[in-house]
């Protein structure tokens, strides 16, 4: 498995792991922005090698489920991601990508789904890919303001959703999946977003893709997540 080091991105995640229970029952009342939300900075993940970049032609694709710490008991969630450059895309540290991302909590809680187009992408690819040749990090920016959209509607209103992807190996066995809801309208502009806490982590079942691609495309989220390997 290939560690890695997200040494501005993924410590505030962490630091706000401690009140993931909380995010995930205050769906169904008003959100504490004191309390759920803290500042979310798109361009200062690091990692070894090389780092995340608005500019890399890659995609990332994948589905499966993730749990989520939740009281009285855990949630278990579906998810499909998959993300690409758009046709005729320019490297100008815009980002811009297509795709879409799908969540799902599998519990009657407030707020549970989630359907968004990608708007803007972060990609590394790995410097030691997997056998398959892919492997790497992405994190994904959905618009929540566009019409036709399933978001979490509690207060404060989110306008993106955030979503952070890892691929560690061919077996899915070691990939990771993050999401976070945010209050800032999705930009191009590499400024920090105001999230909540991440929900999601290795992920259960399923698999994350990342590997090289050209610009170009429409790539469609699977509909139905198969992952039929339940691992711990």
């Amino acid at each position: 498995m290939r560690q890695h080091r997200l040494v501005k991105r993924i410590t505030p995640w962490r630091t706000l792991c401690s009140i993931a229970a909380v995010v995930v029952v205050a769906f169904g009342a008003a959100l504490s922005s004191s309390d759920a939300q803290g500042r979310v900075d798109p361009s200062a993940q690091q990692s070894t090698g090389t780092t995340l970049s608005p500019d890399t032609l890659g995609i990332a694709t994948g589905g499966g489920t993730v749990k989520v710490t939740a009281v009285p008991v855990d949630i278990i969630s579906s998810f499909g991601i998959n993300g690409k450059r758009p046709a005729g895309f320019v490297q100008n540290g815009t980002g811009a990508a297509v795709g879409r991302i799908n969540y799902s909590k599998h519990a009657q809680v407030a707020s549970r789904h989630v359907n968004v187009p990608v708007a803007f992408m972060q990609v590394e690819l790995s410097t030691n890919p997997t056998p398959n040749g892919t492997g790497g990090k992405a994190q994904l920016i959905g618009d929540c303001t566009q019409a036709n959209v399933e978001c979490p509607s509690s207060a404060p209103a989110f306008q993106s959703v955030l979503v952070y992807v890892e691929d560690n190996s061919d077996t899915g066995a070691s990939d990771m999946f993050q999401i976070q809801f945010c209050t800032d309208a999705p930009s191009a502009s590499p400024n920090p977003l105001t999230c909540t806490a991440a929900e999601g982590g290795n992920i259960r079942t399923g698999q994350i893709q990342i590997r090289a691609t050209g610009g170009g495309g429409s790539p469609q989220v699977p509909t139905h997540v198969s992952a039929p390997r339940l691992r711990p």
